[in-house]
């Protein structure tokens, strides 16, 4: 398989993700978020949203696919790698569109019908969630410190391997086995994948606590059930961090093997299995996705407990841009759920949450401003 093949399937594939993960939105948010907009919660199974909800699948598909199919073929046929990242940000764009016309129909709907408008409204706070041992809410942060023995021991390996190696040696390989990448012999190009395995696993755990110190929202018409699914989605996803952190550790400490020279690269078998990490990492989070639901709510809770005839706050106000970029100055969390999808986004209207966008921001133009000089 040659680098343009790869290359164009590797966006197929991901683009394909793209229009699966906005699908399966749809039906993942909570019952009272219908494409991003805040509803009754009796309203979520209405004729008229089920057909809109029809109308957004198809559209996602009509759309999605043939433009997934003409950019990666653009790819096959560019010998630029910055094709691949323009293309690919435009399609999340063009995804994006398509998800922002449906919103703007929800929030149409929803004037017109005067949804949230008459019935009684409560915020619920849950005054327990910081006096909670935090080990009961989320798995042990313990597990992340195995992560520090695999990097130490990456360390090592490399300082004890470093006399053995070339004064030039091999950092990347071709898909044909061949070397097309090197490193002069320094200790700086030895300790470059322990770096990058002490970055990963930093974001992993960065990813990891922001889960336990996210929001709880809790539903007033169903308060102590929500608590339950909140307490569990949190758990379910902090283990599933867990092991994505190990699995990426592993392929990073094959690559370090292979760059100092303590294994034969085998690029097919190093290939095969990036591609099944990819695959099962991206596949265990679309069946998580589907069997949690946002918020825990998909989950099944065996416990009966009294429902109020209320709503919850109609916050629509402080999500901006088609209800994806929470911006609320009287709310002093910094991380709260997502209102589309799942997971969790930050509260722009804080200080942190300024930092992180502008961090973010950076970060991503550092990264694709070299992309630009490479063929």
């Amino acid at each position: 398989m040659n680098d343009k093949l790869y290359l164009s399937l590797i966006s197929m594939f991901t683009m394909s993700i793209l229009i699966l993960v906005q699908i399966i939105s749809l039906n993942s948010s909570k019952r009272d978020i219908f494409l991003g907009v805040r509803i009754p919660q009796n309203e979520r199974n209405s004729d008229e949203l089920k057909k809109l909800g029809k109308r957004y699948i198809v559209s996602n598909l009509f759309i999605g696919i043939p433009v997934a199919i003409i950019f990666s073929v653009l790819v096959y046929n560019s010998i630029h790698v910055w094709l691949f990242v323009v293309l690919l940000f435009t399609f999340i764009f063009i995804n994006f569109l398509v998800y922002y016309r449906y919103n703007r129909i929800v929030l149409k709907l929803k004037s017109e019908k005067g949804w949230l408008k008459t019935k009684k409204q409560f915020v619920v706070i849950d005054t327990n969630f910081t006096k909670e041992n935090y080990s009961k809410i989320m798995p042990s942060t313990w597990w992340f410190s195995i992560s520090f023995l695999i990097i130490a021991a990456c360390i090592i390996i490399n300082i004890i391997q470093y006399p053995k190696l070339p004064y030039k040696f091999p950092t990347h390989w071709g898909f044909n086995g061949e070397p097309d990448g090197y490193s002069i012999k320094s200790y700086s190009s030895i300790f470059s994948m322990p770096v990058v395995q002490l970055f990963m696993l930093v974001v992993m755990f960065f990813s990891y606590k922001t889960i336990g110190w996210s929001k709880r929202e809790i539903n007033p018409k169903n308060p102590e059930e929500s608590k339950i699914r909140s307490i569990k989605f949190k758990r379910i996803w902090g283990i599933y961090l867990i092991i994505i952190n190990y699995v990426m550790q592993i392929l990073l400490v094959i690559g370090d093997l292979q760059t100092m020279q303590i294994i034969n690269p085998n690029m097919k078998f190093t290939l095969f299995f990036i591609l099944i990490v990819f695959f099962g990492v991206t596949a265990g989070s679309v069946v998580l996705s589907i069997k949690v639901g946002q918020g825990g709510s998909k989950l099944k809770i065996n416990k009966e407990s009294k429902i109020y005839d209320v709503d919850i706050r109609d916050d629509d106000k402080f999500w901006k841009l088609g209800n994806t970029i929470y911006y609320n100055k009287d709310d002093p969390s910094v991380f709260v759920e997502k209102r589309f999808g799942i997971g969790w986004t930050v509260n722009a209207a804080t200080t942190l949450g300024t930092i992180f966008y502008i961090f973010i921001i950076v970060i991503l133009i550092c990264s694709l401003i070299p992309l630009f000089f490479i063929r």
